[in-house]
Parts: structure tokens; sequence; C-alpha cells
């Protein structure tokens, strides 16, 4: 997730880093909510739909969901290189809040690369009733989007709670800093 995606991001960033991922986080939930809408849209295609109006569809959402697990990596990696450490001086990392999200990333990251991975496996197969791979594809998204919304609820209320008592202006302007760094590396890979 660039800040280049959403207008005037990059002077959130600035202004508050914390405030930022949290915007990040809800244009997550409703990226994930929209992709999971429109794999369920393919359940209710009649049987009359020509197949290659039916690919289109299916790669469209391929490609969604292949670029939003990448976005939620990206979002990971900001909160993992950019606010964590900062934070853990105040908290620690171990038997604390960081290291239960970082386990939590590691779970989600695996949850999405699965939904990834059957997703790209049903859009691959070319059997005339792919209902049962579907279904499992949708019930994949939707665990995934349960547990990161959860895991989002946890960041927002606990550990981004913390960040605001803790962390100093000048702290949040180097996380903020380091954000864009994150940012501006990801995209002179691309």
């Amino acid at each position: 997730m660039s800040h280049k995606e959403y207008p005037g991001v990059k002077e959130d960033i600035n202004h508050d880093p914390i405030q930022f991922l949290k915007k990040e986080h809800e244009e997550v939930l409703w990226k994930l909510e929209s992709a999971k809408r429109a794999l369920q849209s393919l359940r209710g295609l009649p049987e009359s739909t020509v197949p290659q109006q039916r690919e289109a569809e299916e790669a469209w959402i391929k490609d969604f969901v292949v670029s939003l697990v990448s976005g939620i990596c990206l979002h990971f990696k900001k909160e993992e290189e950019a606010l964590f450490p900062t934070l853990a001086e105040y908290i620690g990392k171990e038997h604390g809040p960081i290291e239960v999200m970082l386990d939590e990333h590691e779970a989600l990251r695996l949850a999405f690369r699965d939904w990834e991975g059957r997703l790209v496996h049903f859009c691959e197969i070319r059997e005339t009733d792919k209902q049962g791979t579907l279904n499992a594809v949708v019930a994949t998204g939707e665990e995934a989007l349960c547990l990161f919304r959860q895991h989002i609820s946890k960041e927002n209320q606990i550990l981004f709670e913390i960040c605001e008592a803790s962390l100093s202006k000048e702290e949040k302007k180097e996380v903020a800093e380091r954000i864009k760094a994150i940012d501006i590396g990801c995209a002179k890979k691309t």
C-alpha cells in the first residue's frame, strides 16, 4: 500500500504516522470486503454466462487479490520495520503486544498466501463445474478477512493506543520517515 495510492496521504504520514497506519487498515478492510463480494458474485453468475465473461471476471478478481495481498504484506513491513522498533524501546519486543502482532502478521501472511494460491488455482482449472473450488476460495478468503479484522482491532485499540501514549513527536517523525523510505524502496522495485 503505497502512499501514492491515497490523495493527501503523504501529509498524513508526516502529520501522524499512527493515524496513517489506521487509515491503511480501513482501506485494506474495504478492499478485502470488495474482493470477498466479487468472489461471492461469481457464485451467482448464471450458467448461461459465456466462458469468456466468466474468465475475464475471474482474471480481474485474481489480479485484484494478488495486488491486495502484496499491499497487505507491504503494510506489515511498515509496521514491523518502521513502528515496532521504536515502540519496542518502551515496551520490549518479546512477551508482549509486539510479539503477538508479529506472530499474527506471520499467520495472516500464510492465510492470505493460501487464499491467493487457491484463487490462482481456481482461475487456472478448466473444469465445467468449478463450484466446489470456488466455495473453498470464498471460505478461505472469509477466514482471512475475519482474522485480519480481529488483528486490526487489536492494533487500533491496544498497540496504537500505546504508541500514542508513548511516542514523542520526534519519534513519530522518525517512524514517518521510515514508512516513506519503505514506500520509496518498494516503488523502485516495481
